[in-house]
Parts: structure tokens; C-alpha cells; sequence
């Protein structure tokens, strides 16, 4: 039988993450759900996405990917996770850097352990206003 995949707990965009050395807790820089463009195709200059997930049991393949609403892939991203116990939880990032972004519209980023879906998240592309 299986092992279950871990339960996202989060799952947040974000300009950046800083980490403090001493007390280990994390601090999120520019939460957002939209990226406004003056041009499309662009390069977006730094993302980070901020995880976190709990009930894992031992080691899992991760995945990341970036999809555009027609599934198209603008990013595709795989490491290992461990989990020492299922009450164990687990916080991680990943700093995307140029990114590029084919168009304006709705992506989405997913993650996935073992090729098993844990947790999606949308976000728009958008043009300014005016």
C-alpha cells in the first residue's frame, strides 16, 4: 500500500522570505496574487513560494510546476522532502528568479509528493489599469 502524501498547511507567493538564524522563524516580504505586466511575454525579476506541510511519512519525490490556464508549462521543478515523523512539519521555499511569463491570464502553481496532488494555487498576470 502507499504511503499518503503529506497535508499542505500553506501554500503562499511572496517577493521573499527571510529567515531568522537564531529563532528560525520566517518572515514573508510582499504577499500577492497578482503580477502586473506593462508587457507580455516579461521575465518576473524574483518570486518566492513559501510550503509548508505536515502528516508526511519518511522520504517523497516534490514537485513544483508553473502552468499557464491552457497548461502550458513555465516552470517544472523537483527535490526530495523528508518528514522524521508525521507530526512533524516541514517549512520550505522556492526562490524563482526570471521567470518568464508567456502572457497576460491566470496560472497556477501545483505541488505535488510522489506525483500525487497536495495543493494548487491561481494567480493573475495581468496588464495596469488605465
Amino acid at each position: 500500500m502507499p504511503k499518503p502524501p503529506p497535508r499542505a498547511l500553506a501554500m503562499v507567493i511572496c517577493d521573499d522570505t527571510i529567515e531568522d538564524r537564531v529563532s528560525g522563524k520566517k518572515t514573508l516580504v510582499g504577499l500577492f496574487n497578482n503580477i502586473t505586466a506593462k508587457a507580455s511575454p516579461f521575465r518576473h525579476p524574483e518570486m518566492n513560494i513559501f510550503m509548508v506541510l505536515t502528516n508526511g511519512h519518511g522520504d517523497y519525490e516534490a514537485r513544483l510546476k508553473c502552468l499557464k490556464e491552457d497548461n502550458q508549462s513555465v516552470v517544472d521543478l523537483s527535490g526530495h522532502i523528508h518528514f522524521p515523523d508525521p507530526n512533524a512539519i516541514v517549512e520550505f521555499n522556492f526562490e524563482l528568479l526570471g521567470l518568464a511569463f508567456p502572457s497576460y491570464g491566470i496560472y497556477r502553481f501545483e505541488f505535488y509528493c510522489d506525483e500525487i496532488p497536495v495543493i494548487s494555487r491561481k494567480f493573475m498576470v495581468s496588464k495596469p489599469k488605465g
